[in-house]
């Protein structure tokens, strides 16, 4: 869905060039790469998305005049970004500082696209795993094919954190203990008495 708004007016590669700034002024201009191999096997892979997709499209979900298979591979490419630990943990933390890169002040989301942001991270940012990752760990996070999870904790702080084991789900094993561990034991869950 989301995919079908961005940069409308524009081709694909202009639509993903502009992503890939917009991601790159979240990070304080910090590199984001694209990686071919992983794009042509996600492409190769596609079935559930290209489905999916239709299925949104029998429900009206989308703009009218949307090309979905254009739309399936724009959101193939926005997966095939490719970044570091350090950059995806600054990306996290311009959101937990509401939309302000803070590693050079520059506001680069306003506060409500953020709070819309972390809430979609907080409800299906884990995959299928999401709604008992809200539930244990009560912090929005997104996690990546790769073993990345960037989690973040609202006013205080974005982390990163990279290991490619992965569970049912396709999160990072050591990844989601982490994060839960960060809950646990310094008391961020959104909704503990500490912080309320």
């Amino acid at each position: 869905m989301i995919c079908s708004l961005l940069g409308k007016g524009l081709d694909q590669s202009q639509r993903f060039s502009e992503t890939v700034q917009n991601w790159k002024k979240l990070a304080a201009g910090r590199p984001i790469s694209f990686d071919n191999s992983v794009f042509l096997s996600e492409r190769n892979n596609n079935d559930q998305n290209i489905a999916l997709a239709y299925l949104m499209k029998s429900k009206n979900a989308f703009p009218e005049g949307t090309d979905i298979e254009d739309v399936v591979e724009f959101y193939t490419q926005c997966c095939s970004m490719e970044s570091d630990t350090n950059t995806l943990s600054i990306i996290a933390a311009t959101l937990a500082n509401g939309g302000i890169c803070p590693l050079n002040g520059e506001r680069v989301l306003s506060s409500k696209t953020v709070q819309n942001c972390l809430s979609i991270m907080n409800c299906c940012g884990m995959n299928d795993y999401s709604g008992q990752f809200a539930y244990k760990i009560g912090l929005p996070a997104k996690s990546g094919v790769s073993g990345g999870v960037m989690l973040v904790i609202p006013g205080k702080m974005g982390i990163c954190s990279y290991s490619p084991l992965l569970d049912n789900s396709s999160n990072s094993v050591r990844g989601e203990k982490f994060c839960s561990e960060i809950s646990e034991r310094l008391q961020y869950h959104i909704f503990q008495k500490a912080n309320c």
